[in-house]
């Protein structure tokens, strides 16, 4: 290469680079007289351009719009709580109970229907089955076992249940339930012992049908209805 080209091609960057320099100061000075006169004479807000500046990025709503003086003040609550709906508080009362099954039955179907002061973590006298295979209470016992529900494990002859039962803290009363214990008396079955038996399930016109062993010297189980109507004559054993 000879010493006049490499000093045409210099003078040739030279010039590109001036023209650059050139461009950027007619840029910046346009920018400048359009600022001034944006400045000078705003454009007045429209309804439009309030609507697209209330938009963020990619057109979702802006999270702090600015202030309307049209809008009613909501004041604040004094005592500062927050408004949770009936769904939260419900979750917030849950009622606890160690037994998976009984809690599930306190906190839904038996909500609200528990006595005063009703423990559901009392002592249940469960230490195994200790009823003589084939008898009335061995099936009430291995029934609400299966049925993961509390039972004692000597809670006497059948008629005694109600009585030992509530001597536990077990809720009892003459209301059936699915899964209850219903007791009988001695008058009741015409026998010195008494009976126990086991809802299956409560009808909607309010019978009951009941499982039980021992009946006629068989050990069964049996399954049985009992009239709606005679149904509050017996006690009940929940949980």
């Amino acid at each position: 290469m000879t010493a006049d080209t490499r000093r045409d091609r210099t003078r040739l960057r030279r010039g590109r680079v001036r023209q650059r320099h050139v461009a950027l100061l007619l840029l910046f000075a346009l920018a400048a007289s359009g600022m001034g006169a944006w400045l000078a004479n705003p454009a007045p807000a429209t309804a439009d351009t309030t609507a697209r500046a209330s938009i963020g990025v990619q057109g979702r709503p802006d999270p702090f719009p600015a202030a309307d003086r049209d809008r009613t003040r909501t004041d604040l609550t004094v005592d500062g709580t927050w408004d949770m709906g009936d769904q939260s508080d419900r979750k917030l009362t849950i009622i606890h109970a160690d037994n998976p099954v009984v809690r599930d039955l306190i906190n839904g179907r038996d909500e609200d229907q528990t006595p005063t002061g009703f423990n559901p973590d009392h002592a249940t006298g469960d230490t195994g089955n200790a009823y003589a295979y084939g008898q009335c209470t061995w099936w009430a016992y291995v029934r609400r076992t299966q049925l993961g529900l509390p039972v004692g494990s000597r809670l006497g002859d059948g008629g005694m249940w109600a009585d030992s039962a509530k001597a536990l803290g077990y809720w009892v009363d003459d209301t059936p339930r699915q899964g209850d214990v219903i007791v009988f008396s001695p008058a009741q079955v015409n026998n010195a012992w008494g009976h126990v038996a086991i809802v299956e399930k409560v009808n909607g016109d309010g019978s009951i049908e009941i499982s039980e062993a021992n009946v006629n010297g068989q050990v069964g189980p049996f399954r049985r209805t009992i009239e709606a109507k005679q149904t509050h004559a017996y006690q009940y054993i929940h949980y």
